[in-house]
């Protein structure tokens, strides 16, 4: 695997590649009666934990990482499919090769997500308007191979771009251009930031801490009182 750099970059050519609700989406794909139903995929035993919810399932507020038994309890006519790695699997490595046709310079982050150097590949027209017209022809050759959606950011950072992507789904593209990054973040929930989980957003809630721009006006020395040494000054 190759890590993406972000170096000084001024155009917008690091991709963030997301299918939307993998697991369950391909459950739904290769099986039609559970389309357009609500679809939980994950553990089924007592300590079991949701791996992927379909959007129909979120809106009973079923999410990843809640525990099975809440999930059934919210929505408890949900089907609950045995999970099939062999099938993820393959859409994956369909997923990677069509990115790596991009690049050379692909960093998977899961079976179902990636960034992309296309700084690294050949012939990218990296203006905003160009990479904004790439990412609409991948996102379409996504869906003919795969049979599933994706949704992408773009952006001049890895931080930026898959921001980008999380605003762009499901199924949407968004490219950040560059010189916007400083108004895109400030209202943001925390929550927008990688390594803000539940309990750290709550923590930092005490501090009147909810949005990224509230947490760019705390002190390093606030953050590392409150959330540690390593976690604080990331953050910061």
């Amino acid at each position: 695997m190759t890590n993406v750099q972000n170096v000084g970059r001024t155009e917008p050519s690091v991709l963030h590649v997301d299918l939307d609700a993998f697991f369950a989406a391909v459950e739904q794909r290769d099986k039609p009666s559970l389309r357009g139903r609500p679809v939980i995929v994950g553990g089924l035993g007592p300590r079991g934990v949701v791996s992927t919810a379909s959007y129909e399932a979120r809106r009973y507020g079923v999410r990843a990482a809640m525990s099975m038994a809440e999930a059934r309890a919210r929505c408890p006519h949900a089907p609950l499919p045995a999970g099939r790695l062999g099938a993820y699997r393959a859409a994956s490595s369909t997923l990677m090769a069509a990115l790596r046709e991009l690049s050379p310079v692909v960093e998977p982050l899961s079976l179902d997500e990636a960034f992309v150097d296309l700084a690294a590949g050949q012939g990218h027209e990296l203006s905003v308007a160009g990479v904004g017209a790439l990412g609409e022809r991948l996102r379409a050759v996504i869906s003919v191979r795969t049979g599933l959606t994706a949704s992408v950011g773009a952006a001049t950072s890895k931080l930026l771009a898959k921001i980008a992507s999380e605003q762009a789904k499901p199924d949407g593209l968004v490219v950040v251009e560059p010189g916007t990054e400083l108004a895109v973040l400030p209202p943001l929930p925390v929550r927008a930031l990688p390594g803000i989980g539940p309990a750290t957003a709550e923590r930092l809630a005490r501090l009147g801490v909810r949005t990224v721009g509230d947490l760019a006006a705390v002190t390093v020395d606030e953050l590392v009182n409150l959330l540690g040494d390593a976690h604080g000054r990331s953050l910061h």
